[in-house]
């Protein structure tokens, strides 16, 4: 029962996290939030990759003692550290531009494209209902594309639509190489969170010249708190979630549909705090998305 309610808050914190980054992105640009929140994350894990002998033994049991990397390692963790830069510059994008609905939605059909790369790329086959499911979720971003254009986006012309599929695209080709760097290469949970952040950090660091004028730490806890808080959100929903999948007893499927809690929490989110429009018909086309999704991964 454990796993179910980590898995549950994992979502919880992801929609949670979706909210902060539209927030973030009103007052800065993409590029700094990117920055900032990579450094902050970086930060976050610093003290425990650092952490004494003595404070290791204690840490170890709750998943907070990264071992170290080998180069090989190293090398093998960057590529989805690469990939996770590039999600977020993409999505980050899209939700600067677009209605948090619309993008959470997008961003939503990740499980979905991660079962298509699995039967493309990995040889796992889909059964008649998920492929069912698929279509559904097709259909229901066609329905999205109809109340777009009652809000003057052209989802299949938009720019900022086409940046969120490709990120999320990117997300579920990260999360077939999370898969191999976990259960083929056997690397350990907390050095692959640990390290990734800090080279998430020094990627987007490679920005930094463009927007170094534009870069400020000094609001990080007052006007620009949002940022702070994304990057503490997402690291703890990653880490929850790993956790929630490392208990005993849990079903990988389950979590998967706990974590897509985080459209309904951005939804609801949108809706009273944004005040978005058409909100019956999105919440019909993101009924249809959710139960696609169930459909994909139960089966």
């Amino acid at each position: 029962m454990t796993w179910i309610i980590l898995g549950l808050g994992a979502g919880i914190i992801l929609g949670i996290y979706d909210f902060l980054t539209k927030i973030a992105l009103r007052k800065n640009g993409v590029l700094e939030v990117v920055f900032l929140s990579s450094l902050i994350g970086a930060l976050v894990w610093l003290p425990f990759i650092l952490a004494p002998d003595n404070a290791v033994h204690a840490l170890r049991p709750v998943g907070l003692a990264p071992e170290g990397l080998s180069l090989s390692e190293h090398l093998a963790v960057l590529p989805k550290s690469l990939m996770m830069v590039v999600t977020w510059v993409l999505s980050y994008y899209s939700v600067k531009a677009l209605p948090l609905s619309i993008s959470a939605a997008v961003r939503a059909s990740g499980p979905v494209w991660t079962a298509i790369g699995a039967y493309v790329f990995l040889g796992e086959l889909l059964s008649p209902m998920q492929w069912t499911g698929i279509l559904l979720a097709v259909a229901a971003y066609y329905y999205f594309s109809l109340i777009g254009k009652k809000e003057g986006i052209h989802v299949q012309s938009n720019l900022w639509v086409f940046c969120m599929l490709a990120a999320t695209l990117m997300s579920s080709a990260n999360a077939l190489y999370d898969k191999h760097i976990l259960v083929n290469l056997n690397l350990d949970l907390a050095s692959v969170q640990a390290y990734s952040a800090l080279q998430r950090a020094a990627l987007a660091a490679i920005i930094l010249p463009f927007i170094i004028k534009r870069i400020t730490l000094k609001g990080l806890m007052s006007e620009n708190w949002s940022i702070t808080a994304l990057a503490i959100a997402y690291v703890t929903a990653e880490f929850v979630y790993l956790w929630s999948v490392n208990s005993e007893g849990a079903l990988i499927s389950v979590i998967s549909i706990l974590r897509r809690t985080n459209l309904i929490m951005v939804f609801g989110l949108s809706a009273i705090l944004l005040r978005e429009n058409n909100i019956p018909q999105k919440t019909m086309a993101i009924g249809i998305v959710l139960l696609g999704i169930c459909l994909v991964i139960l089966n």
